[in-house]
């Protein structure tokens, strides 16, 4: 495996051409300092050659000599050729000192130049006489005798101030030469410095390249002994995918000694069960166009084949390098057969585990349905004998086991809360509250409970008021109710309060107080828990399933908020709820009703109850014929199928589970039939309130759903939706004291009874009502009874709600002051009963 890494070294390669190119550099410009200095000695050679110092002082020479031999001429005619010689040597170089490049310097010398124009002006001017015969020359040598004796101070000034010159110049020229000598001798001084620290560099890097060598190979032995010891198979292909070398690992997992696969074809050998075309097209497509793999190409998984004929699945790592020869390709095989099982594992638990959650959100479904079949006789046969002639004591009794029944309603709420939020079916809502009228609702609801353990119970803000907020207003009050509900139960003579701060610009912390018994440290950890109760005697007294607190947790997250808790044994409790605060466009307001506003106008209806529990049809059956309506009974869904294509019903009201068949099957009967009930609507009355079996039902043709045990106002509500009711004259305005005069008494009485059950009722299920049509039909019906009453602005409040129902907007507001209004007028129409009883 010595061929799996490279050792190229670029840092030396480029060290070494840098090298050569500073060696290059100083050669070149040594060669042009050398070159210079010899062009300047050159010079220097050249003027000493033309012996310009000789030729100024022989020019002083051949100008005497001129003269001595005119003066012969004229004692001696035979000596014209002489003078003729003579002139010429004269002249001669005097034409040497006017055009000698040499003598250029001289020329610019204004002395000198002006002199050697005089003595030209005579040469020239006595080469006619030189040049004329024997005789002529002969008359001629006195006045060219005379002419050169003019010419001595001239030729004296060219001889004196030549050699002056020549003398400056040869002294600049010398100390040039030097000048260059000296730059030559210190570039060649900084260009040895160079060589010495070129020479000093070298010898380092030589020990660094020494040092790395030494380094590569032991980095090249640790990785053949890496690529050795490595669990994974590595192999390395050549770019046709024959195998190059292969590891120890390679050969344990596939069973080929190294000799058996160089050379063999990869995929071929290796992986014998995979479409070699398939593969070259698929996962090994970069073989095909010669590339490195892209980094999703990178990893796949192929089923390889041992020597021995076992197969495996396996996962690939393989890249691109640079080999000796050419591209190879390096690729690292991993046996993954046990991470398969583990995951086929994995798979056959998780499916278990959703099997197991789907079991146990059915069991809940069923279970629900099951618990709320007796709690809906239960609670109905109440609600029925709250209608009858009852004493104060049955009256009271009756009470408490309304209380008792829609507490154990509560618990099997709680668990069908915590079944949503597991399925991931609880989801916050946005919608413009007042958090001042909510926290007094909260007080109001929770008032009794503290009044029976002696407790102070109210509120208030710590800082300024925060106005109206978006949010889930709902949620946010069954939270607040848990909490107030817990503190009160846990104190006994003491206070609760609530507190209610903004903290900065988008976060409201509400604070829940208590005096009671406090919670040690050890426990506040676990409270917020699922089933966890504090042992103490208190909270044996209380009762509780341990699950308030944990759905409590779960809706503050489910509104993106945070809870928690402060305690300590025998000092009360601080339990804190922070949400984030999203402060309201518009102020929580409804639309004034006009004075002369339409009351509610409702009609009996002909309905068709299709319900197996004899129970359940006893008490569905008597609320319903005691607001008017006709009631036809069916034991199964089969039955109800009959009796919806024999006549026509104005609605269906139908179980879900029952025997022969059930509820969703029996309305897709009645939905997909040509009967007179085809169109008729049909009510779910079921138990099972998991959101998605809700969506089942309406799959079916059940528009609408209502929940066992069946709530009497709830029930009212709805009948009134469905009811086609029609606007009329509001009735007369009236008054209770008006009402008494020709009124029976047990009649009067009966009628106070029932319009405080359906205010209570109204009171305690419109903070809750999702359902904006069943709001605005109850709130109608209710202001009706109001005016009946005469209660004008009951009325009008009711008025308001059912007007922001109608628009699609949550009445939160008027809800609330009809809370408060209802608080104040109540006590008049107990009063009223209470004098009425036998």
């Amino acid at each position: 495996m010595a061929s799996l890494g490279t050792g190229t070294i670029p840092r030396r390669i480029g060290g070494a051409l840098a090298a050569a190119g500073t060696i290059v550099l100083a050669a070149a410009l040594v060669l042009w300092i050398v070159t210079s200095a010899l062009r300047e000695i050159d010079d220097l050679a050249t003027a000493s050659s033309d012996d310009v110092e000789w030729s100024l002082a022989q020019l002083d020479v051949e100008y005497l000599r001129l003269r001595l031999a005119l003066s012969e001429a004229q004692r001696d005619p035979g000596a014209l050729d002489a003078v003729r010689r003579r002139f010429d040597v004269f002249y001669s170089r005097i034409a040497t000192l006017s055009s000698g490049e040499v003598y250029s310097e001289l020329r610019a010398d204004a002395a000198f130049d002006g002199a050697l124009e005089e003595v030209r002006a005579f040469l020239d001017a006595s080469i006619p006489a030189i040049d004329a015969g024997d005789a002529a020359l002969r008359a001629a040598t006195p006045d060219l005798a005379a002419a050169a004796a003019d010419r001595t101070d001239d030729v004296r000034t060219l001889t004196l101030s030549g050699l002056a010159t020549f003398v400056d110049m040869a002294e600049t020229r010398r100390e040039q030469v030097m000048e260059t000598l000296s730059r030559m001798a210190a570039l060649l001084l900084v260009l040895f410095a160079g060589l010495a620290l070129l020479a000093f560099w070298l010898l380092r890097l030589n020990r660094l390249s020494a040092s790395r060598a030494r380094l590569i190979e032991q980095t090249g032995t640790r990785m053949r002994t890496i690529v050795e010891t490595s669990l994974d198979a590595i192999l390395v292909t050549d770019e046709a995918g024959r195998i190059l070398e292969s590891n120890r690992a390679a050969r344990a997992i596939f069973g080929y000694s190294e000799e058996e696969a160089r050379g063999a074809d990869a995929l071929s050998l290796l992986f014998p069960d995979e479409d070699p075309e398939a593969a070259r097209e698929g996962a090994l497509q970069f073989l095909e166009s010669g590339r490195r793999p892209d980094p999703a190409e990178q990893q796949f998984e192929l089923m390889g084949r041992s020597k021995d004929g076992r197969a495996f699945p396996v996962e690939l790592s393989v890249d691109r390098a640079k080999g000796p020869d050419g591209p190879v390709y390096v690729s690292f095989i991993r046996d993954i057969s046990r991470r398969k099982l583990a995951e086929e594992g994995l798979t056959e638990a998780r499916d278990k585990a959703l099997a197991g959650e789907k079991a146990k959100a059915e069991f809940l479904a069923v279970m629900s349905h099951e618990m709320r079949t007796p709690l809906n006789g239960l609670l109905g046969s109440i609600q029925l004998m709250r209608d009858t002639d009852l004493s104060q004591r049955q009256a009271g009794l009756v009470d408490t086991m309304h209380g008792t029944g829609n507490h154990l309603l509560g618990l099997i709420n709680d668990v069908l809360d915590l079944s949503k939020y597991e399925a991931g079916k609880l989801t916050a809502e946005t919608r413009v509250f007042d958090p001042a009228r909510l926290l007094d609702g909260v007080v109001e609801t929770t008032a009794s409970l503290a009044a029976a353990n002696g407790n102070a119970l109210g509120w208030s803000w710590a800082g300024a008021p925060v106005g109206p907020l978006k949010g889930d207003a709902r949620r946010l009050r069954q939270v607040l109710l848990n909490l107030v509900g817990n503190a009160l139960k846990f104190t006994r003579g003491g206070a609760v309060e609530i507190e209610a701060e903004a903290l900065g610009n988008d976060l409201l912390e509400i604070r829940v107080i208590d005096s009671g018994i406090g919670i040690s440290p050890e426990d506040l950890g676990r409270i917020f828990q699922d089933f966890e109760t504090v042992d103490s005697s208190y909270a044996r007294q209380a009762g509780g399933t341990g699950l308030g607190l944990g759905i409590a947790r779960r809706l503050v997250e489910i509104m993106g908020g945070r809870i928690g808790a402060e305690s300590e044994p025998g000092e009360g409790s601080l339990f804190w709820v922070r949400l984030p605060m999203v402060a309201a466009d518009q102020a929580v307001s409804g639309t004034p009703l006009a004075a002369d506003a339409p009351g509610p106008g409702a009609r009996p209806l002909s309905i068709l109850l299709v319900e197996d529990n004899e129970i359940n049809r006893f008490v569905a059956r008597e609320m319903l014929q005691s607001d008017g309506h006709e009631v036809t009974e069916a034991v199964n869904g089969q039955a109800g199928v009959e009796w919806a294509e024999r006549r026509r019903f104005d609605v269906i009201l139908m179980d879900i589970s029952m025997p022969v068949m059930d509820g969703q099957e029996a309305a897709r009967r009645i939905r997909s039939g040509s009967g007179p009930c085809a169109r008729t609507p049909i009510v779910a009355v079921t138990a099972h309130a998991l959101p998605e079996e809700v969506a089942r039902f309406r799959e079916a043709g059940m528009e609408h759903s209502i929940s066992k045990p069946i709530d009497r106002a709830a029930l009212s509500r709805i009948m009134a939706l469905l009811g086609d009711t029609s606007p009329e004259a509001a009735p007369a305005t009236a008054s209770l004291a008006a009402l008494k005069d020709g009124t029976d008494p047990d009649v009067l009485r009966r009628l106070v009874a029932k319009f405080i059950g359906e205010m209570d009722a109204a009171v305690a299920v419109f903070p809750d009502e999702d359902d904006m049509g069943a709001l605005a039909a109850q709130a109608h019906r209710q202001a009706g009874s109001c005016a009946a009453f005469g209660l004008g602005e009951l009325r009008e409040t009711l008025a308001r709600i059912e007007t922001e129902a109608k628009e699609g907007t949550r009445p939160d507001r008027e809800i609330e002051a009809l809370a408060d209004l209802w608080t104040r007028i109540r006590p008049g129409f107990v009063a009223e009963l209470e004098s009425n009883a036998p």
